[in-house]
């Protein structure tokens, strides 16, 4: 018999390749080399470009990628097209996300040693340039997955990825629905225990989106219970920057991957250094609530939550408000959509002006007023129905 090897958590460290492997080597040292915007654009003189620019395409990329400046491709057109291939691109990506990948990958979420206090514990990895990656229009679903796939296969050879099965209310009421849904999970995650399978980072994404997309919109207690089937590994540091698109929509389904694959990751959606948050958030309760048509579960379970609720200007709020009641009165949604509308408006609503709107006309405190008082006029019940519901969501 065999002994199995024994994977610690939290301690995972690749020796990177040396000189001859200078696309994908050493992160580290790309840290030591990298220059302020400002300082690429100075030192970028007509005879420093056009030394530059006579440089052999190799060592152009060496210096990129050890730089790890994305201003250098854009000092000037040639240089840009030099390094625009595709090819480079993602040795440029893998490069910034490397330290993070590391440290992390096969470690779900609830495992993962998050100390900020350790040096050695605390997550790795450079904010602002997985900021700027992440923001890069040539950056897409497909391109994150290629180059996490092309980073696996070089950096994690034998390394054990597991997925995080949280067996909460909310997955357990979505398996009794659909039986099926569990079961193509399931096969998935079997696959990871067979020692033979070769880590496949599209398949694992497929296999995660396809379950994220049959949870019904879930607010606050049960909010935790969706973050916690959405968050599977950490695989981007927890202090990066949403792209601003990804939060004021429209989401077409490139996008709608690509926001679950950072929310998947572990990026905390909220933003407070972004200028003029506040828009953001409407911008985003407008495109994600107020204007469609239909409400997307996924968008919700992946966006709104108290970040995009609190702090608005009191006229902004009241009007948000007044929408969300409207779109209740105006019906057509599911009644999971208008729980969660109702949801919204409690958790908005600090003074108390919309309560009609707090719970529907069917819930169970309703009811029981109605029984026990079945003579009192409109006016009476709405005042016990206010006080009940104020000091229910108190």
């Amino acid at each position: 018999m065999t002994s199995k090897p024994v994977q610690s958590l939290g301690k995972r460290k690749t020796s990177l390749p040396t000189a001859p492997d200078l696309a994908l080597d050493d992160p580290q040292s790309h840290k030591k080399l990298k220059q302020p915007v400002a300082s690429v654009h100075a030192r970028c003189s007509p005879r420093s470009r056009s030394s530059l620019q006579n440089l052999p395409l190799e060592l152009l990329e060496i210096i990129f990628l050890y730089s790890a400046n994305l201003a250098l491709p854009r000092s000037c057109p040639s240089l840009g097209a030099k390094l625009s291939s595709k090819t480079t691109r993602l040795q440029f990506f893998m490069i910034g996300f490397h330290d993070t990948w590391d440290q992390y990958f096969g470690i779900p979420m609830p495992q993962a040693n998050f100390d900020w206090s350790d040096i050695e514990n605390r997550p790795k990895g450079d904010v602002s340039l997985q900021s700027d990656l992440l923001s890069m229009p040539w950056v897409n679903i497909d391109f994150i997955l290629e180059a996490q796939q092309a980073w696996a296969d070089k950096y994690a050879r034998g390394r054990c990825y597991r997925h995080y099965e949280y067996e909460g209310l909310i997955i357990r009421d979505l398996y009794e629905k659909d039986v099926n849904a569990c079961d193509r999970y399931m096969q998935h995650v079997r696959q990871h225990e067979v020692k033979t399978w070769k880590f496949d980072a599209r398949a694992c994404f497929e296999a995660d989106y396809e379950r994220a997309l049959q949870i019904p919109p879930t607010p606050e207690p049960c909010l935790l219970y969706t973050l916690s089937t959405l968050s599977a590994l950490p695989e981007v540091h927890p202090h990066v920057h949403t792209p601003v698109d990804l939060l004021t929509g429209p989401w077409d389904e490139e996008k709608k991957r690509r926001l679950f694959w950072l929310v998947r990751a572990g990026i905390l959606v909220e933003d407070d250094e972004i200028e003029d948050s506040w828009k953001v958030r409407l911008a985003c309760l407008d495109a994600a609530v107020i204007s469609p048509e239909r409400l997307d579960p996924l968008i919700l379970n992946c966006l709104i939550g108290p970040w995009v609720l609190d702090y608005l200007p009191f006229d902004a709020a009241h009007d948000t408000l007044a929408k969300l009641c409207s779109r209740i009165d105006r019906g057509g949604d599911t009644q999971d959509v208008r729980e969660y509308l109702r949801y919204m408006i409690r958790h908005m609503d600090r003074k108390g002006k919309f309560w009609r709107h707090y719970e529907s006309d069917d819930d169970e405190i309703w009811d029981s007023i109605r029984a026990t008082y079945p003579l009192q006029k409109a006016d009476t019940l709405d005042y016990l129905r206010s006080g009940i519901l104020l000091v229910t969501v108190a």
